[in-house]
C-alpha cells in the first residue's frame, strides 16, 4: 500500500490543472471564485462524466466548466427538492407510529424493553432518547434531571411539572430523536400486527416499510451532507412491492427513490406538487439527461407522475 503524497494546490493551480486536462475556461477569476465557494474535490465529482479514456483524466472534448457547473446548480436544487418532500414524509411516519404504539403501548411503553423484539437494542435507543431530552443520570436527591435550557420547551416543561417517569411520553421523545432512530424503533417493534398496521397505512408490508424507512434515511443523510444525487448509484436501495412492479425501473438510482417519495407523498396528499414541482425541475434544466438518475424514456408519463 503505497503512500498519499499529492500536495495541496491553490486556487490558480487548480484552475490551471482543469485546463491541462482540456477543461475549456473562459474566465479564470469566475472559476477561481466558484472553487473557493464549491471546493476542487466536489466539483470535481460532478465533472467525471465529462471525461474520457481509460484513466478518466482528459475531458472529452468541447466540454466547459459552465456545463460542470449547471449539473452542480441542477443537483444543489434536486437535494433541496428532496429535503422538502423527506420532512414532510417524516413527519407523517412519525406521528403514525407515535399514535399506534401509544395508543398500544400506553404513553411510556416505550420504556418497557418487552414490547421490543429481543434482537432490538433497546439499552442503546433509550441512550439516544436520554441524549434527546440531556437527561443527567446518577445525581443526587433533589437535584434537576434536566438543565432548564433545552432548545424545545415542551421538554423543560416536562421536567419542571413531572419528575417521574424520568422521560417524557413518547409523543415528546419521538419529537427530537433522527429519522435513523425512528427507523431502528419500528424495526425493534416486537408485536407483528402492530408493525403490519403501521405499514398497512401506507399500502406496503412491514418488511417493506421498514425498508423504507432505511432507505429514506440514508438519503436524508446524503441531502443533509450535501451529497450527490444526480448519476449516484445508491448502496441502500428500496424494495419494490407488487403494485410498483414495472413503475421502479432503477431501484439503486435516484429514480427508485423519487417513486418512493411521490407514492408516500400521495398517501400524505402532497404529492401533487411535488411530483409537479421535480418535472418542472427537470424542464429548467433540459441539458439534463435524465437516464444518469435512472429516469428511462416515457417513465415520467406512468400514471404514479400523473394522476
Amino acid at each position: 500500500m503505497s503512500t498519499y503524497s499529492k500536495p495541496a494546490i491553490n486556487l490558480s493551480a487548480q484552475v490551471a490543472k482543469l485546463k491541462s486536462r482540456g477543461l475549456e475556461i473562459q474566465d479564470d477569476a469566475a472559476a477561481e471564485n466558484c472553487l473557493l465557494n464549491v471546493g476542487y474535490y466536489r466539483f470535481s465529482g460532478y465533472s467525471y462524466p465529462f471525461k474520457d479514456g481509460p484513466t478518466r483524466e482528459r475531458f472529452k472534448p468541447n466540454t466547459g466548466f459552465d456545463q460542470i457547473l449547471r449539473v452542480y446548480e441542477f443537483d444543489r436544487h434536486l437535494r433541496l427538492l428532496v429535503a422538502d418532500a423527506i420532512e414532510r414524509i417524516e413527519v407523517g411516519i412519525r406521528s403514525r407510529i407515535v399514535n399506534e404504539t401509544s395508543l398500544l403501548w400506553g404513553p411510556h411503553g416505550y420504556l418497557d424493553s418487552s414490547n421490543f423484539h429481543r434482537r432490538f437494542n433497546h439499552a442503546g435507543f433509550i441512550q439516544k432518547a436520554e441524549n434527546g431530552v440531556t437527561v443527567r443520570r446518577n445525581l443526587p436527591t433533589g437535584t434537576p434531571r434536566l438543565p432548564r435550557d433545552h432548545a424545545e420547551t415542551f421538554i423543560d416543561h416536562y421536567y419542571i411539572k413531572y419528575g417521574d417517569p424520568y422521560l417524557p411520553p413518547i409523543w415528546m421523545t419521538m419529537e427530537v430523536l433522527t429519522l435513523g432512530t425512528l427507523s431502528k424503533f419500528y424495526m425493534g417493534i416486537g408485536d407483528a400486527n402492530l408493525k403490519a398496521k403501521i405499514a398497512g397505512e401506507f399500502n406496503v408490508t412491514a418488511k417493506v416499510f421498514a425498508n423504507w424507512l432505511h432507505s429514506l434515511s440514508h438519503i436524508r443523510n446524503i441531502c443533509a451532507h450535501h451529497g450527490r444525487l444526480w448519476n449516484r448509484a445508491f448502496s441502500i436501495t428500496p424494495l419494490i412491492p407488487a403494485h410498483l412492479n414495472g413503475v421502479i425501473q432503477n431501484a439503486n438510482r435516484f429514480e427508485g427513490h423519487a417513486v418512493v417519495l411521490v407514492t408516500l407523498l400521495n398517501i400524505m396528499n402532497h404529492g401533487n406538487h411535488w411530483r409537479n414541482r421535480l418535472k418542472s425541475l427537470l424542464s429548467d434544466f433540459p441539458e439534463m439527461d435524465p437516464r444518469a438518475m435512472g429516469f428511462t424514456n416515457n417513465c415520467l408519463e406512468l400514471p404514479v407522475w400523473n394522476t
